[in-house]
């Protein structure tokens, strides 16, 4: 029972430390929603050139996507015409730091580890889209040439539309890991012993090896990694071991390499592999060297204490815990009672591939309600499945396109 209270508390902690920070790392998210929308990162990024691939890098760390939900948003970029290079820097960069994950980067790790993190996110995306640009030009990948018209939102709309997107796009796309990222820092600071990793893994290369063992197949998104991170340098985990598992964790997973490989082709996706080992290896061994000469363990550490008043960040956990219980009331409880209403028999249904996030299904929402003569669109993520009205059933196959065009698979049913 000692274990279960122990464990509670160091959740909460946790918790308590992370929710003010990421709640301003929502601020900026919202402002970036509001006057960057997609159309104008697509505008950007769509083009065949070696500035895309400059851009795309640059855009993507701000950006707050997680692993899944950034490969839909690329594969539109690159449908749209963008570069290869271009379309994998973005796949990179974006994951690996955005502005919620980076506060909460700078509320637990402090400010040196969080620099690292952005400069090492940002080297590596610039130089894989490089190299993709250089050797995988003959590569065959997935491009789609249809056009679909994309629904123009105002200024005025998208900021009307904000809370919604905080909460269930943003907020809905990393609420499962981000607990699960709670739990785990938790266990770590309950069952691993102070010192575990200098007494039996004293090696720091080794620590970085198994971190990249770990981190390149596990889904986990930015955000919800840090935590994690945190706590095992508390128990001795080098910060150069830690930054491995943070850059290649988001940044790659099982499921999204099936589809990445799709749309950029298999050679792309081993330049792509071996540059996030090389640069996150390399990021590592410069984070040991640095801290371990100018003395910055302690910053990483103990940066967190006493930053904030408690009442501040009692006040952020508080937001932050309603916005998770309205979350999961609305998606799980009420959203099974409003499909009870639905009358399949009117509705056309398709079923999707690709849907792992609310931001996935918003980005599916959002293609269905592009094409003229849709209405009542609702997306069911656990189904894998859209439900529609459509004014004529010849709109179907545009739909489909749309769909497609977003970066998913409609299934033939």
């Amino acid at each position: 029972m000692d274990f279960i209270v122990y464990l509670i508390r160091e959740i909460a902690l946790f918790f308590n430390e992370v929710a003010i920070y990421l709640l301003f790392g929502f601020l900026v998210a919202a402002i970036l929603h509001i006057f960057f929308p997609e159309s104008l990162v697509r505008k950007h990024l769509g083009k065949n050139s070696m500035g895309s691939v400059v851009k795309a890098t640059l855009f993507g760390i701000p950006l707050p996507l997680c692993s899944c939900g950034v490969v839909p948003v690329a594969t539109s970029l690159k449908n749209s015409g963008a570069s290869k290079g271009a379309t994998v820097s973005f796949l990179i960069t974006t994951p690996e730091v955005g502005a919620d994950s980076f506060l909460v980067t700078y509320s637990l790790l402090g400010w040196v580890f969080g620099v690292f993190r952005v400069v090492s996110s940002i080297v590596t995306g610039f130089f894989a889209g490089l190299l993709v640009n250089l050797f995988g030009k003959n590569d065959e990948g997935t491009m789609l040439p249809m056009a679909v018209m994309e629904k123009k939102e105002s200024m005025k709309d998208r900021a009307r539309n904000t809370p919604r997107y905080l909460e269930y796009e943003l907020l809905g796309s990393i609420a499962n890991p981000l607990l699960l990222g709670f739990l785990i820092a938790g266990l770590i600071a309950v069952f691993i012993p102070e010192g575990f990793f200098e007494r039996y893994m004293g090696s720091d290369f080794l620590s970085m090896l198994l971190m990249l063992v770990i981190g390149i197949p596990m889904y986990v998104c930015a955000s919800a990694s840090t935590p994690i991170a945190a706590s095992l340098i508390m128990k001795g985990m080098s910060p150069g071991a830690a930054l491995v598992f943070l850059l290649t964790g988001p940044a790659t997973n099982a499921i999204g390499i099936t589809t990445i490989a799709k749309v950029v082709g298999k050679r792309s996706v081993g330049i792509y592999l071996t540059v996030i080992c090389v640069a996150s290896l390399t990021a590592g061994y410069v984070l040991n060297l640095f801290v371990g000469y100018f003395g910055f363990s302690r910053v990483i550490t103990l940066h967190h204490q006493g930053m904030l008043p408690s009442w501040l960040k009692l006040t952020g956990s508080a937001i932050l815990a309603a916005m998770l219980i309205w979350y999961y009331l609305d998606t799980r409880v009420l959203a099974a009672l409003r499909k009870r209403k639905v009358n399949m028999a009117e509705k056309v249904v398709l079923s999707v591939s690709g849907m792992n996030c609310m931001h996935c299904s918003n980005s599916v929402k959002k293609a269905v309600e592009s094409v003229e003569g849709t209405s009542n669109v609702n997306v069911d993520l656990s189904a894998k499945r859209v439900v529609f009205d459509i004014r004529e059933n010849a709109f179907v196959d545009k739909v489909k396109n749309a769909i497609t065009f977003a970066g998913f698979t409609v299934d033939n049913t």
